[in-house]
């Protein structure tokens, strides 16, 4: 294995470490709750980490809310065409990071919906770094979320709720 493909094998695994998921879900969460003072429905936490983790998805989204979920869905059909198969083969993750996420406190289950109950780290600043750089894409993926009817973000991105 050269140094490259060992580097790219240990950010895959870095990515799909279900602590970091928790972390990404968590500052979703927190971004939703932040934007309505209301829980973020169950349903629509699926929906972070398929548009945070591929990095040809996350590097198209805008850098600021002003743009809808809607509004994005349809200037890239090619991703969103892609959606609902990434979103089917990252719902076991998904679960395992939720579960993580609840198990240590930083997400909690309220009656309609998940909260965070403390805000989460922030990550490092530094441009370029693909933490941050998620980390900022799933606070920007829970304000959508946040003001976006599950169904109608399910049905937007081609999966069925």
């Amino acid at each position: 294995m050269t140094t490259d493909s060992h580097h790219h094998a240990s950010e895959a695994q870095a990515l799909f470490n279900p602590a970091f998921g928790a972390y990404l879900l968590a500052s979703g969460i927190n971004a939703a709750v932040k934007k309505t003072k209301t829980p973020l429905p169950w349903p629509s936490a699926f929906l972070i980490l398929p548009l945070v983790l591929p990095e040809d998805t996350r590097g198209s989204l805008p850098a600021k809310s002003t743009v809808t979920l809607m509004a994005w869905a349809h200037d890239h059909p090619r991703l969103r065409a892609a959606f609902a198969e990434r979103a089917a083969a990252l719902t076991d993750y998904t679960r395992t990071s939720l579960r993580t996420a609840m198990r240590h406190r930083a997400i909690d289950v309220a009656s309609s919906g998940l909260i965070c109950p403390r805000n989460p780290q922030p990550a490092s600043a530094a441009p370029g770094e693909e933490v941050a750089d998620c980390v900022r894409a799933a606070t920007l993926v829970g304000r959508w979320l946040a003001v976006t009817d599950p169904t109608r973000a399910f049905t937007t991105l081609g999966v069925r709720p």
